[in-house]
This record gives C-alpha cells, structure tokens and sequence, in this order.
C-alpha cells in the first residue's frame, strides 16, 4: 500500500493517472472540513476517469460521504492531506492547500467556492415545559418526571431546552427544577421569542400552558402533551397530537415517540 505525505517534489495531482483509485486522508476539524470539500469536488469534476475517496473522522462523516477504514485496500494510493496554515502568506488556507499539496493550477482557484454548502439540519432542540403559571397544581410535571423526561431527550440525541419564559404573570411557585442546564427564564419574555423558539425546536414537551397551545398552533404533529388533570381534549382534538399520563408515566415514552418522528 502506498501513502503519501510529502508533497515537496510532487503533487497530489502529478501521482494520479486515469482509471486510478485514491484515498484523501483528511484528518483535521469540521471548520477546515468545510474550505477543504470544495477542492475535492473540483478534482471530483475534473478528472472524472479517476476515483477520488475521502477519509473523515470527529464525527465528519455524519455530513460527508466518508469511507470507514484509516488504510482500507483497494486503493492505489492513499494521501494524507495537511490543510497547512497559511501563516506567513496572503494565501487563504484553502488555497494553501491546493497549490502546495493537491498542485490545482493557482488560475482555477477563483472558481472553486471558498466554503461547502452544508445541507440543512434538522433542529438539535427540543422545547420542554414542565410549569403552569395559572393552575400549578393540577397542570405541573412532577419533577421525578420531568427528570425523566428530560433525560429521554438527551439519550436520544437532541438538546433539551426549558422554554418557561418568566413573563409578568410569573407564578413564583414555578422555580426551575435545580439539574436543568439549558433555559431561557433570565431571557427576555415575549411572544415572538416564544414563538420562534417553538418554530426552531425539533419537537415540543410540556404542560398545559401558554407554551402548549403555542406548539399545537405551530406543530401538533411534534407536540407530545404532558397531561395530569386537564385532558388532552379540552385543548385540541386533533389526533396527530400525543400525550402522556404524568402521574403515571411509563418509562421511555418520551424516547420512543422521538424515535418515530422521523
């Protein structure tokens, strides 16, 4: 297996000839990442008789197509790429890279993008609501539930977000819960907050509030309701919505019904 590393004497470009098979080692951050994937989308679209495959890793492969293995066979060569700094140049990083390392002619760099264009994400949030401002005691998530609740959330992957904004109705019964790490209660308290968070969150969880309606307005389909003594019913009946029985909650609801959102 050959790799390659050094590109004092040649470059990435001069090594490669046509029905050939190469590896791009790229084993640097998501920032470099991004001003690097432009170049390998012009080698991609200019030598269209070679294979040019790509190593990521940190996670990288979650957005670009990466293959699994540091040194896997079936490949000619395998390059490693620097991504040197440019430090000491007026040269941008990118294009410090395809002309020390890949040999793309200086006369093409003003047609390579200087960054990739990332496909959209879905949110990494989701709203959570565990307080009622006017009827705490029949409204309120019991807090061993609401923990629970929580938890489910960071297992499945999103980032839980408390969305109790404290406006001029503040109940001050309603004190946040001591192991909520992400809210928004020292926040300003306005509807168009509220509302654009909900609009941003990948899905809602909570009581029946001001913050409920808000989601069942924007979002039914992603609004699970933590229901206690008021029923699903006397808010909305459409059926998209879930709920939960907060004095009896089966463990791993929350988690499940994340799961098949899609």
């Amino acid at each position: 297996m050959i790799i390659v590393d050094n590109y004092k004497d040649m470059k990435l470009i001069e090594y490669t000839q046509p029905g050939g098979k190469y590896l791009l080692r790229f084993g640097h951050g998501a920032g470099d990442g991004m001003m690097f994937m432009p170049l390998l989308d012009w080698l991609r679209d200019t030598y269209t008789d070679r294979t040019f495959d790509l190593y990521v890793e940190c996670g990288q492969e979650e957005i670009w197509e990466s293959v699994e293995e540091l040194e896997p066979p079936g490949y000619d060569i395998i390059f490693v790429i620097h991504f040197p700094m440019s430090e000491g140049s007026d040269l941008m990083k990118q294009h410090k890279c395809a002309i020390d390392e890949l040999g793309i002619p200086e006369n093409a760099l003003e047609f390579i993008p200087e960054l990739a264009i990332l496909n959209d994400m879905d949110s990494p949030f989701v709203a959570l609501h565990f307080h009622g401002t006017a009827l705490p005691h029949s409204v309120n998530c019991p807090e061993e539930v609401a923990k629970q609740v929580w938890q489910e959330v960071k297992d499945f992957g999103k980032i839980p977000i408390e969305c109790h904004f404290q406006h001029v109705f503040h109940n001050a019964i309603n004190k946040r819960f001591s192991w909520i790490d992400v809210s928004v209660r020292n926040y300003r308290a306005t509807l168009p907050n509220l509302i654009g968070l909900v609009q941003r969150s990948y899905a809602f969880i909570g009581v029946a509030s001001g913050p409920l309606v808000t989601a069942l307005s924007i979002m039914p389909e992603r609004t699970m309701y933590l229901e206690r003594n008021h029923p699903l019913k006397t808010y909305i009946t459409d059926e998209r919505v879930q709920s939960v029985n907060v004095m009896d909650y089966k463990a791993g609801s929350v988690c499940e019904w994340l799961g098949g959102l899609g």
